[in-house]
């Protein structure tokens, strides 16, 4: 088996192992950048599949998210098939090497997820994914929450800072703090740093001519990250109703460690002059 370095998703280092030159090179290059020198926490054993995934049209006609049976799963129909051990701490999945490429590249990314979501709760972890910019500016942590086209790159690129990631964020909560890290997947601005960084300040972003900032009240807030959190689904379990508890647990912990602001932002920049002293 060929093994890829390390990879640095959150708390966790990943190593995938596979077979395939082919696949391992795909691999190198959806996670270019992350790549580490942390033993592994877990390992994913990839083998290539000789038979083609289905065409997009009938997988969407067909699409099942996850079937469990034991210790064994499919995502798919037929795109993954894997058994997960939490003892060994290992995953095998078995696919085609064109699984790699767009646009299946998203259940991949799907899986992930999935993955990351099962080592939180398998270790009692409170993290998780949700579609935020995530921007490092004097020594501040922002994380900017909007939904697809609501314009987070625009922001990040109007920082001037650091921008972590501009479409995804792994957001921690450890009882004293939140912190947010980059995860391994694509955007147009992203940077791993070396360690998890604190969020001071949390926007909802509208895009808008006049700058202004206001502080939602608790239930505005609570749907606005509510919509934004990426559900924490995992690969043993298909209960969706535990997973949007855990969803709405998720952002009870981030409201009880800060305030969640709306900001209004023009396409100039003008609104960085305000941000800092928002309280």
């Amino acid at each position: 088996m060929r093994i890829q370095s390390p990879i640095n998703i959150g708390p966790f280092s990943l190593s995938f192992a596979c077979p395939s030159l082919t696949i391992v090179e795909y691999l190198e290059r959806f996670f270019a950048g992350y790549e580490c020198n942390r033993n592994p926490d877990f390992i994913v054993n990839i083998f290539p599949s000789a038979e083609l995934p289905p065409p997009l049209s009938q997988l969407q006609k067909q699409w099942v998210p996850l079937v469990v049976n034991g210790k064994g799963f499919e995502i798919g129909p037929d795109l993954i098939n894997g058994e997960l051990d939490l003892i060994q701490r290992e995953c095998s999945i078995t696919v085609h090497k064109d699984f790699f490429r767009l646009p299946l590249i998203n259940v991949f990314q799907g899986f992930l997820y999935r993955l990351y979501h099962t080592l939180c709760m398998d270790l009692s972890i409170k993290s998780g994914f949700i579609h935020g910019c995530g921007v490092i500016k004097e020594n501040a942590g922002y994380l900017f929450i909007g939904h697809h086209k609501s314009g987070k790159t625009t922001v990040g690129r109007l920082s001037n800072g650091l921008v972590i990631h501009d479409d995804q964020i792994i957001m921690t909560h450890d009882y004293k703090s939140l912190t947010m890290d980059s995860p391994p997947l694509p955007g147009r601005l992203r940077h791993h740093p070396d360690k998890s960084c604190t969020i001071d300040k949390i926007f909802i972003i509208v895009q808008n001519k006049r700058v202004s900032v206001n502080k939602l009240d608790p239930a505005r807030a609570m749907k606005s990250l509510y919509d934004e959190i990426v559900l924490p689904l995992t690969l043993s379990s298909t209960d969706e109703g535990i997973a949007r508890t855990k969803k709405a647990e998720s952002c009870f912990d981030v409201l009880k460690l800060l305030p969640v602001f709306e900001l209004h932002f023009d396409k100039w920049g003008e609104f960085w002059k305000v941000l800092s002293d928002v309280r």
